[in-house]
């Protein structure tokens, strides 16, 4: 049998992670997170596969909208039954009955790309990119590259930091940027509970202008080995406009005396981040870490899945920006 779960499933579901997924996985330790990123409202965003009243396997999910929704995917696993498609009827469960205009899911597992695209679903890699504040020395990254590109300026940029909900609808005007070719549609109110009411992380939030453009960007600062990063979490509406904000960034890492900012995305132009004054961590010789619980110094590669074919995504889609 496969259903959407209930409030009365989530102790279960957390179980079912804690046993199959990983020991003492957040989403299995804190119910305060799992709600926060699960409970909407009456409904509780995971399908699950069940026999004798026994969970065996699952999908979590994040919807954006209420209505013809956009969602990206968290949590899937199934355990082996004699039902070798479960996994697949899962999804499919979810995109026939959840009220679903479009899925995506970064942070797959690259083993799992053959499935994705067996089902004739897009996938790809994210790119991350970096910009260094100069420094004696990097706690945090490992420097072999320590050249600091300029970038473009621009006349008639108008930024507000936006420190409340209030000021970002009435001052800045986010309805603005809630629709774009490519971006996944975040409604006002999903917005509002992601990033102004999260139950773990502060962030920092800028509203951008320039003549009929706009761009609404999401940072936090990660702070790890007696040191810092700052890190681009989610950028919503006009994506261009994030190369104007190179001034400010260089600002904000002395200000939290960060190391570096980072940014993972899919779909926005390279040159963006170019005319920005970002590089590519490929093509760097660089490491700038990802995993800070615990910390690992390497360069994590992450891939993704998406109906559409040029899915703008970042580091704020799906579960990737929670605690460990």
């Amino acid at each position: 049998m496969i259903r959407f779960a209930k409030t009365d499933d989530i102790q279960n579901i957390m179980n079912f992670i804690d046993k199959y997924w990983r020991k003492n996985h957040i989403m299995s330790c804190s119910r305060e997170l799992f709600e926060f990123q699960h409970k909407w409202g009456e409904e509780v965003s995971f399908v699950i596969s069940e026999k004798n009243g026994e969970i065996t396997g699952l999908l979590g999910y994040i919807p954006y909208n209420d209505k013809n929704r956009d969602v990206t995917l968290a949590i899937w696993k199934i355990i082996k039954t004699e039902e070798t498609m479960q996994g697949i009827s899962i999804l499919t469960f979810l995109r026939e009955n959840g009220d679903i205009r479009t899925i995506a899911a970064p942070g797959i597992n690259p083993k799992t790309r053959s499935i994705y695209k067996f089902l004739g679903l897009n996938t790809g890699k994210m790119k991350q990119w970096y910009r260094l504040r100069r420094m004696a020395e990097y706690k945090i990254a490992k420097v072999n590259d320590a050249v600091i590109p300029g970038y473009i300026e621009q006349e008639g940029v108008t930024q507000y930091q936006i420190t409340s909900f209030d000021q970002a609808v009435n001052q800045f005007g986010i309805e603005n940027c809630l629709v774009r070719e490519g971006q996944l549609y975040k409604s006002r109110e999903f917005i509002k509970r992601r990033y102004f009411e999260h139950s773990s992380f502060k962030y920092i939030k800028y509203g951008l202008t320039y003549k009929d453009k706009s761009l609404f960007i999401v940072l936090r600062v990660q702070t790890c080995n007696d040191s810092a990063l700052l890190r681009v979490i989610d950028c919503i509406g006009d994506h261009e406009l994030l190369k104007y904000f190179t001034p400010e960034i260089d600002r904000l890492l002395i200000e939290y005396n960060c190391e570096y900012v980072d940014c993972y995305e899919a779909g926005v132009s390279d040159v963006i981040f170019e005319h920005g004054g970002w590089k590519s961590v490929a093509e760097s010789g660089n490491i700038m870490p990802d995993y800070f619980a615990p910390f690992e110094q390497r360069n994590i590669d992450i891939y993704y899945m998406s109906e559409t074919e040029d899915a703008i995504l970042f580091k704020g889609d799906g579960d990737m920006d929670r605690p460990s």
